[in-house]
């Protein structure tokens, strides 16, 4: 079998590129994988694993494309890597693999920002949410202090990711929930894979003693609660036990630089800004403790939790989503209403009792190799490209509803519910 595979790849910064190359010895066991990339440059390794196809999104080879069984995009919330992926997905239907279920930042930026289009924006969230979603949207655009987050959490956009789809794949049981409840499209659920099972020696390597260093990695949004955690670090009495080190790029490093100054935490800080993958190893090797908060979350499990788990090393996470529903065996919980309390009383009872935290990485290492199985997440891949045909029948059947839906609109008063019935017997005939 063959399958065609929309993703980030190294070296962009994202985790999901990271995730992929990962993934791929595995995945070419089971099938011919072709990577389809708008970069100008990727890391020569993949080729080991899958021919690598660069692409525009308005110049696809079709006839390449086309001689796949089944094609995966993979969707996350930062349009710089998945614009191209989108637009593809829109034309070409396939599997959308959906790394965040919150996109409204994603089609926000990309609409406003990117392409300049606030007239587009305010039209795909009338399309999707009616009279309400374009009421929100234009209170949104013209506001001082526009509030993302609420936005992020009332309309997901997800409407407008599988209005062309397959199907989607998610990583968290309330993401599959809430996608099989909206019965849009097919939804299946895989936990987000382990894809570095090399990593076991890390768990092997001693912490060091003080002063205990503090990690935070990944994209530094508004969401990763950096200035809660710069709070809590200034108010602990015995600050001076720990030094914070924070890798991957911010949003507003200007204002987290500011207020490290302005917290008198410079000598316990270090902005190291984007690491390669061994760096970072190498950090969370000598680390302690990891912090990995996410509030509001975007319905997202979370690979940088994984990698923090491949170390064995423990971490503070926010008590939300995929987040808390972790065991509190394997992660300790910072409440989003009690934050910097939280974050102060997780430090101060770390410095009581390492070992205890020590002991929290270790089952979150044993709860990764359990939970997170590389080789069942491939083989979900692998019966959704044995049920591709099935797949395609099931849209065209549900496409075919929904036009005769359209089309009898109008006959409601004269014949009831017969454009009901007549779109029901369409899905019975072609499912």
């Amino acid at each position: 079998m063959k399958i065609n595979w929309f993703s980030p790849i190294p070296p962009a910064k994202t985790g999901i590129a990271d995730y992929t190359l990962g993934l791929l010895p595995a995945l070419r066991k089971q099938a011919e994988v072709v990577l389809w990339s708008d970069q100008s440059s990727w890391d020569q390794a993949l080729e080991q694993h899958a021919t690598v196809r660069q692409y525009e999104s308005e110049r696809m080879d079709w006839v390449e494309f086309n001689r796949a069984n089944l094609s995966f995009y993979h969707i996350g919330n930062n349009h710089r890597f998945h614009t191209s992926i989108w637009q593809v997905s829109r034309r070409a239907p396939g599997i959308v693999i959906l790394h965040d279920v919150r996109l409204h930042d994603f089609f926000e930026s990309l609409y406003r920002g990117h392409w300049q289009d606030e007239r587009g924006y305010l039209a795909q969230m009338e399309k999707h949410y009616g009279d309400e979603g374009m009421k929100a949207a234009a209170q949104f655009v013209s506001a001082d202090r526009p509030d993302y987050d609420g936005m992020a959490q009332r309309f997901s956009m997800i409407p407008l990711v599988l209005e062309n789809a397959l199907g989607a794949m998610v990583h968290t049981r309330d993401a599959f929930t809430e996608l099989q409840e909206s019965k849009r499209r097919p939804v299946v659920y895989a936990p987000l894979p382990f894809t570095n099972p090399g990593a076991s020696s890390f768990a092997t390597n001693g912490r060091p003693c003080e002063p205990y260093r503090l990690i935070i990695f990944g994209h530094i949004g508004r969401n990763r609660r950096l200035s809660a955690v710069l709070e809590a670090l200034s108010q602990l009495p015995e600050k001076d036990r720990f030094h914070l080190d924070i890798y991957g790029e911010m949003d507003d490093a200007k204002s987290v630089r500011q207020r490290i100054q302005a917290l008198n935490l410079k000598p316990l800080v270090s902005v190291h800004g984007y690491a390669p993958a061994n760096e970072l190893d190498g950090a969370l090797r000598a680390a302690s403790l990891a912090i990995n908060l996410r509030y509001p979350t975007m319905g997202e499990a979370s690979a940088s939790q994984l990698r923090i788990w491949e170390h064995a090393l423990p971490s503070l996470v926010t008590k939300v989503g995929w987040y808390g529903s972790l065991s509190a065996e394997t992660v300790a919980h910072v409440r989003p209403d009690n934050e910097v309390e939280d974050i102060r009383a997780h430090l101060a009872a770390f410095l009581q009792n390492p070992e205890r935290f020590a002991g929290m990485g270790r089952e979150g290492r044993r709860f990764l190799e359990e939970e997170h199985d590389q080789g069942k997440y491939v083989e979900t891949i692998v019966s959704l490209v044995k049920n591709s045909r099935e797949l395609n029948l099931r849209k065209a059947a549900c496409d075919l509803a929904r036009r005769a839906g359209e089309k009898m609109g109008g006959w409601n008063k004269e014949n009831g519910d017969t454009p009901k019935r007549v779109a029901e017997r369409i899905l019975q005939i072609c499912s």
